[in-house]
């Protein structure tokens, strides 16, 4: 059998070689190779849940962030109140009125001045050499540089632990740092370094996250009082090989030009549709429209998760919906402002009848791993974080689909979730995964690494806790402290 197995493998390799002579090609398609986890029996109706056909919808999502960066914005993705955005809330519209939900309709919201980079630069010089460090991406509400811009000695802090900053002069200087800190894009990223560097005195910081490549990076606000930018590791690390061969010479220096806009008078929305049930009870399932980059997984895949449930509760007819499914896509997710989820958190009336509140977000992503400085791929989705709110029933529920369909998890849940749902899952019981890779906000979040089989077994181990959940009351779904005060 081995020997056979062998043979056949052999047998490819000639082949593939024997079509483009001096190269050998890969045994497979990453995209046909990952692995599928076959249905039971007794779940063969969550069958028409096809992960490829997801995956086409986060396919049109991410040309939507592309159309937008092409047109010349150099901060780009499905921005908020731009006309990425607008594009986008139609796109959606018209999914819901084609899947054929009721009450279609767009929940408009006035923003408040929007921070946007309009344009940003960054050139390190010593020696007579120029560096231009094109992965440079400015931290979310990161301040801009005077007109003129800013010309700064670059020093380099290493880790930017206190003991790698312990008796260094920072004061109005461009500081450069190393993070291995790989799945942080906060102001906590490496226990704080940012305001360790803010602290001293620093005119400007940069921060490398050491993912292999040279990948440019959305943070989110950081705190910091001073432009703060990240970068990819090429260029961090050739930054630190500059300022490495200057010792003991005339120190490099680095003009930053970053022009931003608060931008008035711009407009989003939350778009709804729904389908109706047979009682007053309702489900919510809501997914974030917007996206930095290409946002292929956040949150180009929770979009499709949720569109490929509306699909699938459309064909059961009405009679057998015991709640009427509410589909949400939300706003505001990444421009601080959280315009759905504020209203939301405002109105918790909306979830007094909710048996069950689902976040779609980041639903599916392949596994990438850092090796001897590259990255690789895995032909599996990759595990995530999960989160279940509710009685000891829900969360029977919810680790049995997870492990019916193949959704790989983590060992242990949240205790409370991030995300989309933070500012109102205590209103309902809730649950969610949310994967987080190496790539999450950078610019290689793109759809080659979103697995069709991911989609579709988190969309299907969905759609089974909808169906389980319809057939317990709403009471023995609650929290225990809910279902005691109803009492």
């Amino acid at each position: 059998m081995l020997k056979g197995i062998a043979f056949f493998a052999a047998a490819l390799t000639v082949a593939a070689q024997a079509q483009s002579p001096g190269a050998v090609q890969p045994l497979y398609v990453l995209e046909d190779s990952y692995l599928k986890w076959r249905l039971l029996p007794t779940e063969q109706q969550y069958a028409s849940i096809d992960g490829r056909h997801l995956k086409e919808y986060v396919n049109d999502q991410t040309a939507i962030s592309r159309r937008y960066r092409d047109s010349g914005h150099q901060f780009w993705g499905r921005i908020i109140g731009t006309e990425a955005d607008a594009e986008n809330a139609q796109w959606l519209l018209e999914n819901f009125r084609k899947i054929g939900l009721s009450d279609v309709r767009e929940q408009s919201f006035n923003l408040p001045p929007q921070w946007i980079p309009q344009s940003w630069s960054i050139a390190a010089s010593s020696g007579g050499k120029t560096l231009e460090l094109q992965s440079a991406q400015p931290t979310y509400l990161t301040e801009a540089t005077p007109a003129e811009g800013l010309d700064l000695e670059a020093v380099d802090v290493d880790l930017a632990t206190e003991g790698d900053l312990a008796g260094r002069d920072l004061r109005g200087k461009a500081v450069f740092f190393y993070s291995t800190d790989f799945m942080s894009r906060h102001s906590t990223i490496s226990q704080g370094a940012i305001k360790r560097i803010g602290d001293r005195g620093a005119a400007a910081i940069f921060v490398t996250l050491m993912i292999p490549g040279n990948l440019k990076f959305q943070f989110y606000p950081v705190g910091s009082k001073v432009p703060t930018f990240a970068l990819g590791q090429q260029d961090g690390l050739a930054m630190r090989e500059l300022i490495g061969q200057a010792r003991g010479h005339e120190q490099p220096h680095v003009k930053i030009r970053l022009d931003i806009k608060m931008v008035p008078n711009l407009k989003t929305a939350t778009i709804w549709g729904s389908l109706p049930g047979t009682t007053d009870e309702n489900i919510f399932i809501v997914a974030h429209r917007d996206g930095w980059f290409e946002g292929s997984n956040d949150n180009g895949t929770g979009v499709a998760t949720m569109l490929g449930l509306a699909e699938y509760f459309a064909k059961v007819p009405k009679e057998q919906r015991r709640r009427t499914i509410y589909f949400l896509g939300t706003s505001g997710h990444h421009d601080n402002a959280a315009m759905s989820g504020r209203w939301l958190a405002d109105h918790q009336e909306t979830f007094a009848k909710t048996a069950l509140l689902i976040n779609s977000e980041h639903t599916a992503a392949g596994t990438l791993v850092s090796y001897n400085g590259v990255i690789r791929k895995a032909n599996m989705p990759t595990p995530v974080t999960w989160y279940v709110g509710g009685s000891s029933r829900l969360e029977q529920i919810t680790v049995q689909a997870y492990e019916n369909f193949g959704v790989a998890t983590y060992a242990e849940p949240e205790r409370r979730p991030g995300g989309e749902m933070g500012r109102y899952f205590q209103y309902a019981p809730s649950l969610q995964v949310i994967d987080t890779g190496l790539y999450w906000h950078s610019d290689h979040e793109t759809s080659d690494i979103i697995p069709a089989p991911g989609l579709a077994a988190i969309t299907r181990a969905y759609a089974k806790i909808i169906n389980d959940v319809n057939a317990v009351d709403l009471k023995d779904l609650q929290r225990p402290e809910t279902a005691e005060a109803a009492r």
